[in-house]
């Protein structure tokens, strides 16, 4: 009897040993916060929609969201700087720089041309002659007085008349903004340019 009864005892202690620990693992794995599963993805650089919940994915989504559209912002706000530093630079009563002083002198040589007399006395063409030839002489940027004078040697004013005049000084301009890869203008319009105004009635 003591036999079986030693037996049973010792089945019954492995049977109860065997649960215990079976019953402890099970009760670890319940027991383990949740918030731990995210603790690996917390440390990535970008959301995992793998390993989070759809709510957790999206709010980290709407945090990247937000964070990109600040910086995007700031990098906005940082080019209307640059932009608005770059249009005071540009302000109308500082020096003028090379090509500013170029559009300028240009303008003011077209409505010369524009406003010369049809029929020049001696006197005027004189005048004139001496003007576009003193030119090269005075003008504060010395490459472009040279280009200038180079054309003047090789292409020199014709100021016979109003038109052949005009028709000169476009050229001469035309052979400034070929060298510079420019649009060439039709020298044909050039009193509707610079005298008469547009046929289309838009400067008037």
């Amino acid at each position: 009897m003591s036999i079986f009864y030693n037996i049973f005892y010792n089945s019954y202690l492995v049977f109860v040993n065997s649960h215990q620990r079976s019953l402890f693992t099970l009760n670890n794995v319940k027991e383990k916060p949740l918030d731990n599963i995210y603790t690996q993805h917390s440390q990535a650089n970008e959301p995992c929609r793998s390993c989070t919940d759809f709510r957790t994915f999206s709010r980290m989504r709407r945090q990247e969201f937000s964070q990109n559209q600040v910086q995007s912002e700031n990098s906005l706000s940082k080019d209307n700087i640059n932009e608005t530093k770059i249009l005071e630079h540009q302000r109308e009563d500082c020096p003028l720089d090379k090509d500013e002083l170029g559009r300028c002198t240009w303008k003011l040589l077209h409505t010369i041309a524009a406003t010369y007399a049809d029929k020049p006395s001696q006197e005027d063409q004189s005048n004139m002659e001496q003007f576009i030839r003193l030119i090269p002489k005075v003008y504060p940027c010395e490459i472009c007085a040279n280009d200038f004078a180079e054309i003047l040697k090789y292409h020199p004013p014709n100021i016979s008349s109003q038109q052949s005049f005009a028709k000169w000084m476009c050229e001469a301009h035309n052979m400034v903004n070929r060298k510079l890869d420019k649009p060439l203008f039709d020298c044909s319009k050039v009193n509707e340019r610079w005298r008469d105004g547009w046929a289309d009635g838009h400067c008037d």
